[in-house]
C-alpha cells in the first residue's frame, strides 16, 4: 500500500534526541507489540523491521488504514471510552502509548488497563510533553498561556506533565521507570516564545537552573514494581536555585515607569469623572427645554417647517 502524503511522517530510527527512535530503542526486537496512537505506522514500520509483531489502535480510520500495511492488525478505536482489553486479549511484551496519555481523560485509568494486557516481565514505553520546560515557564512568568497546533501546548491536550507528576501517574499503574530520555531543546526554540528577547536575563538564569527546564518530552519504559526495582523517575536532589535579581538601575527605571503610568492613569480618571459630570449637566438642561412652555406652544409651527 502507498502511503498518502498528508500522513507520511519521516523518522531516522537512530536519531539522538529524538522521541521516535528513543522508543523504537527501548521497545527491543522480536516482541509482541501493542502500539496504541500508531498513526499512519511510521514508527509501526521501523518496529516491524526490527523483527517485532505489532498490533495496532488508532483513533483516525485513514491513517489507521495507512498503518494497517504494517500491523498484524489493526482497531479504530477511542481508549477513552473502549478499554484495550476490550480489543485485545493479549499477552504483549510491550504495550506502547507514545503521544497518547496527554490527549485522554483519564490516563490513569488507561494506563493500569494497558498493564492487564503484559507477560510477566513485560513493559510499557510511554513519552509525554514536559509543561515545565523553560519556554512555558517563561510564557507564564509574562501572564499568557498560549495553545498551539502543536508542540507542549497543542490545543487537543486534555492533560499535562512534569517528571514528578509522570512518575505520579506510573506509581498509579504500579510501573516503575527503567529506562528514562529527554528530548531537550534549549531556551527560545519551541513554539512558546515570540520574541524570547523580551523574557529578563535574570529570569532565564533562575529558570535553567532547574536540570530539567531544557527537557521537551520524556520517554519512558516501565515495568510492574519488583523488591529490587530501581527508578529512574525518582526525584533529584533539591535544586539550588540561584536569586532571581535584577540590578538597581533596573528596578529603579521600573519603579519610575509604573510611576508614570500609575499618575497617567489617576489624571484619565479625573478627566472621564469631570467628563462625566458634564455630560449630565447637558443631559439635565437639554430635558429641561424639552418641559418648557415656549417649547409647547412652537410644536406645531415646528412640525409645519419640517414638510
Amino acid at each position: 500500500m502507498s502511503e498518502r502524503s498528508e500522513y507520511a511522517v519521516a523518522v531516522d530510527p537512530d536519531a539522538s534526541n529524538n522521541p521516535h527512535s528513543a522508543a523504537i530503542r527501548m521497545v527491543g526486537s522480536d516482541r509482541q507489540v501493542l502500539e496504541v496512537g500508531c498513526w499512519s505506522g511510521h514508527v509501526t514500520e521501523h518496529l516491524v523491521a526490527r523483527g517485532n509483531t505489532v498490533v495496532g489502535v488508532e483513533i483516525d480510520p485513514e491513517a489507521a488504514a495507512v498503518a494497517s500495511a504494517y500491523t498484524e492488525r489493526i482497531h479504530v478505536a477511542d481508549i477513552d471510552t473502549t478499554p484495550l482489553t476490550v480489543l485485545e486479549s493479549g499477552p504483549f511484551d510491550v504495550v506502547m502509548l507514545c503521544d497518547v496519555l496527554e490527549h485522554l481523560k483519564r490516563p490513569d485509568v488507561a494506563l493500569a488497563d494497558a498493564c492487564r494486557l503484559l507477560t510477566p516481565g513485560g513493559r510499557v514505553v510511554v513519552s509525554v510533553p514536559n509543561v515545565a520546560h523553560v519556554d512555558v515557564r517563561a510564557m507564564l512568568a509574562g501572564g499568557e498561556w498560549r495553545y498551539q497546533d502543536d508542540g507542549v501546548l497543542d490545543r487537543t491536550h486534555l492533560r499535562w506533565f512534569t517528571r514528578r507528576s509522570l512518575r505520579e501517574l506510573l506509581d498509579g499503574a504500579g510501573l516503575t521507570a527503567v529506562a528514562i530520555e529527554r528530548v531537550r531543546t534549549p531556551f527560545g526554540t519551541s513554539n512558546h516564545l515570540p520574541d524570547p528577547h523580551t523574557v529578563p536575563a535574570a529570569l532565564v538564569e533562575h529558570l535553567l537552573a532547574d536540570p530539567e527546564a531544557t527537557t521537551l518530552q520524556y520517554v519512558v519504559a516501565a515495568e510492574r514494581e519488583t523488591d529490587d526495582s530501581v527508578d529512574a523517575l525518582a526525584d533529584a536532589p533539591e535544586i539550588s536555585w540561584p536569586a532571581l535579581t535584577i540590578d538597581d538601575g533596573t528596578a529603579a527605571a521600573e519603579r519610575g515607569r509604573l510611576a508614570a503610568v500609575t499618575a497617567e492613569r489617576d489624571a484619565l480618571r479625573h478627566e472621564v469623572g469631570a467628563l462625566a459630570t458634564q455630560r449630565d449637566a447637558l443631559h439635565n438642561e437639554v430635558d429641561a427645554w424639552q418641559r418648557s412652555r415656549l417649547v409647547r406652544l412652537t410644536a406645531p409651527l415646528r412640525a409645519l417647517r419640517r414638510r
